[in-house]
């Protein structure tokens, strides 16, 4: 039994088609860790997938609040592009003494390959086909 780590951005579009392909990996004996966020907590585990939520506050797929109510809310993705280890370190340290074997991630998901070179696993990016 081989432990899979998926990476999704939380959106239906990107969920979606993973969650399947980890449906069928599940079925095979696969044990499924599935980052997404909390909207898609009952989907993910009724698959029988280990659900992990993005921490709220570096979560990028989401606005941030500013923090002057003048300002603009930052978009997450700006954030995180300019702060891409916060976002980065809180999922380590959410699967911090987990071994995985590899991980499936959705093609927009933007640090896949740092992540799977930090834990020294393959990746496999699943493309959806319209």
């Amino acid at each position: 039994m081989s432990q899979v780590l998926f990476l999704s951005d939380p959106s239906q579009s990107d969920v979606s088609p993973i969650l399947g392909m980890a449906n069928e990996l599940i079925i095979q004996g696969e044990k499924v860790t599935f980052f997404s966020s909390d909207e898609f907590k009952a989907p993910i585990e009724q698959i029988g997938a280990d659900f992990k939520a993005y921490n709220q506050e570096l979560n990028i797929f989401q606005g941030q609040k500013a923090i002057d109510e003048e300002e603009k809310p930052k978009s997450g993705l700006i954030s995180a592009l300019l702060e891409p280890m916060k976002f980065i370190d809180d999922i380590l340290v959410q699967i911090r003494g987990l071994k995985f074997d590899y991980a499936v991630f959705s093609p927009s998901y933007p640090y896949a390959n740092i992540i799977t070179q930090l834990l020294g696993i393959p990746k496999t990016e699943q493309v959806a086909y319209n």
